[in-house]
């Protein structure tokens, strides 16, 4: 993570070359509750709205408020004063999460498809760590811990994932750090720890479970425990394997 202000992050992302069109700050109407964030102050400090080659937009301070306004009054949904429209890519919204009342794992920057705009993907911490992501700007930002549990699991980082299942997951990001926990009970099965493998596996049961929908949480629950025993089983760790099948209809 850069450890520049705010303000020289902004302007070194306004100046990136991939950014085909900046409209010139105006007079940062902001109509929502509260000051805007510092993030995005910075960022309309040098520009009253972006656009990027990949197609990302990030809008002007006085499109904020309609914007969300509009999107939730449209589709009905109940986001809360705290989440609010900032931009667009592709098929996505690009929403700010400021999540003052610490509910839901600090905020950051959500991306939503355009048919699914309660299903949240927690992308980054805020604007700038977004736009210097797709920029690809040095150094690069730290990651939400939905997206570096994801690499960690890639790479099988037993240390990594091991950390990152401590830190709390963004609402809706279950199926992500049920995967990790599923990785990490493999890590350490294949290294003949089985004792810490079950708990990295009932972790991974127990998020599969949080994600599940009402009513179909012991058949998500049996689904988890065969998960785990296919993995150890897969490594070798046939007694772990057998345990967690014995777990399936408790």
């Amino acid at each position: 993570m850069t450890t520049d202000s705010a303000s020289e992050r902004a302007a070194r992302i306004c100046a990136a070359r991939a950014i085909t069109r900046r409209r010139p700050p105006g007079p940062r109407t902001w109509d929502l509750e509260g000051e805007a964030p510092e993030d995005l102050a910075a960022l309309w400090a040098n520009a009253g709205g972006l656009a990027l080659a990949d197609g990302t937009r990030l809008l002007g301070p006085e499109e904020v408020g309609p914007a969300t306004k509009w999107l939730t009054e449209e589709k009905s949904l109940g986001w809360d004063g705290d989440l609010f429209v900032v931009g667009e890519r592709d098929d996505l919204v690009i929403v700010r999460d400021l999540d003052r009342a610490g509910k839901r794992a600090g905020g950051g920057v959500l991306e939503a498809p355009s048919d699914g705009l309660e299903a949240f993907r927690r992308v980054a911490w805020d604007m700038l760590g977004y736009l210097e992501a797709r920029l690809g700007l040095e150094p690069a930002p730290r990651p939400t811990p939905e997206i570096a549990a994801q690499k960690a699991a890639s790479q099988k980082d037993s240390a990594a994932l091991t950390r990152l299942l401590a830190e709390p997951f963004y609402p809706g990001s279950e199926a992500v750090a049920a995967h990790a926990a599923l990785v990490l009970g493999e890590v350490l099965a294949a290294a003949g720890d089985d004792v810490a493998a079950m708990r990295a596996f009932v972790r991974s049961v127990s998020f599969r479970v949080q994600g599940a929908r009402r009513g179909a949480e012991a058949l998500e629950r049996a689904a988890g425990f065969r998960a785990a025993a296919r993995v150890a089983e897969s490594v070798g760790a046939k007694a772990l394997a057998e345990a967690c099948l014995t777990r399936v209809d408790v």
